[in-house]
């Protein structure tokens, strides 16, 4: 599974998904987003998303509700 940058940007996770290592991680980094963790929602600025429900890896995915990829 690549990082969580390129999840983001391939649309693959929530745009609004954020991880401590999404903001020192470089191109170079092949570590996978799972390794990401603790994770939040940046329109929330907490565990819990906009729809009250857990944020994540597996959660913030195309289909739900709030989930915004582009």
């Amino acid at each position: 599974m690549p990082g969580l940058s390129v999840l983001i940007r391939e649309g693959e996770v929530c745009r609004c998904l954020r991880s401590k290592k999404l903001f020192y991680q470089t191109e170079g980094d092949e570590s996978e987003a799972a390794n990401a963790a603790p994770f939040w929602c940046s329109r929330t600025q907490g565990v819990q998303g906009p729809d009250g429900q857990i944020v994540g890896l597996d959660e913030c995915r195309p289909g739900r509700g709030c989930c915004e990829t582009a």
